[in-house]
């Protein structure tokens, strides 16, 4: 599958809203598999990562040229010596299913939306899990990715990422005036790197403080 990746159906459920055993009608799980279908058949997935030295002191995290000022950051990178860039897109298919899904079906393209959702986070995933795998073997233990416009890293850090790896020319993702990505199932975050093997307990909606207010947050 070009995607790479299987898009998880609870996810889609998630970004659509359900919530634990609420059950949908037969017709939307109907949408939900056709919209899964089409993304991992149809998705152009790609991605940018760069290595960096970071820093941290006190609120304040150093990578590359850039200072960036991010309690929640500097408490996720605090102890790494290095961190790793990246940037992914699953490619402009889930826009055109959207745009072409909302002309006949609003509940449809309500579908292809989620599915896309889910699925460019599934492709991150993927990609984090390479990363893990590759640093492990040189000594270096990941902490969990972390994004511009998350927590308390403001949203126009995604100038620097952009800068720092380059990332219309690699992937064909573009940065709009208001800090929003083309295509928009586009993903950019920073992974720390340490040589010390901490356990991660957070990751995710969990360890976001918008966690208890946002209509897709993760809720066991």
């Amino acid at each position: 599958m070009p995607l790479g990746v299987s898009i998880p159906v609870s996810e889609v459920r998630r970004y659509m809203g359900f919530r634990g055993p609420v059950e949908s009608s037969p017709e939307t799980d109907a949408m939900i598999s056709k919209a899964i279908s089409s993304l991992e058949k149809d998705c152009s997935p790609k991605y940018v990562s760069r290595a960096f030295p970071v820093k941290v002191e006190g609120f304040s995290v150093y990578i590359a040229d850039i200072v960036i000022e991010s309690r929640a950051l500097a408490r996720n990178l605090a102890g790494c010596t290095e961190c790793v860039l990246f940037a992914a897109t699953a490619g402009p298919a889930c826009d055109m299913l959207v745009k072409r899904a909302s002309v006949t079906s609003s509940a449809y393209a309500s579908c292809c939306q989620a599915a896309g959702a889910a699925a460019i986070e599934a492709y991150c995933d993927l990609i984090n899990d390479k990363i893990k795998e590759e640093y492990e073997a040189k000594g270096l233990y990941t902490r969990p990715r972390f994004s511009p416009g998350y927590g308390d890293l403001k949203l126009s850090h995604q100038k620097d990422w952009f800068r720092l790896l380059d990332i219309t020319k690699n992937t064909g993702v573009e940065l709009t005036d208001s800090l929003l990505m083309v295509p928009t199932k586009s993903v950019t975050a920073v992974i720390g790197l340490s040589p010390n093997k901490l356990p991660c307990v957070k990751q995710g909606c969990e360890a976001c403080t918008m966690s208890q207010t946002c209509a897709f947050s993760r809720k066991e």
